[in-house]
């Protein structure tokens, strides 16, 4: 098989199949058209307590508040209470956001990825169902939906 060519075979073989199990049994019943995507998270520390920061991962992680010791060095500094042994306090909030590393068409191999490719993720990290779009017809026809 030459590159960029579609293995119809793996195709009609394995994907379709597992699609139709994972639909029957109920798996995303509410997502018409599910793209299984890996979404990673990544951690942001912004100055300052007054900047809520809400909605930022889809896993609705929510933003801490602490305070990060100025006079310590970087590899030492944790988002922390505050405590009064502390020489140069700064206030800070901790957020997260997520961004897609993988997609996939069943939610089967999207779980093996999270599993085989974890050393390389966040702890945090996660499988979300998409769709692929309202009256998108190309999968519509893809899938059979049409």
């Amino acid at each position: 098989m030459e590159r960029g060519q579609i293995n119809i075979e793996y195709l009609r073989d394995v994907i379709i199949p597992q699609r139709k199990t994972e639909i029957e049994n109920g798996k995303n019943l509410g997502t018409a058209q599910p793209i299984y995507v890996v979404m990673n998270m990544r951690e942001h520390i912004a100055e300052g307590h007054e900047l809520y920061i809400s909605g930022t991962n889809l896993k609705d992680k929510e933003p801490v508040c602490g305070y990060l010791d100025a006079d310590l060095d970087l590899d030492s500094q944790e988002v922390r209470e505050f405590d009064s042994k502390m020489t140069d306090p700064i206030p800070v909030t901790k957020f997260y956001t997520d961004y897609p590393v993988a997609f996939f068409l069943t939610a089967k191999a999207a779980d093996e990825y999270l599993k085989y490719q974890a050393h390389n993720l966040s702890k945090d990290a996660y499988v979300y169902a998409f769709y692929s779009g309202y009256r998108n017809v190309e999968m519509d026809n893809f899938l059979n939906n049409g």
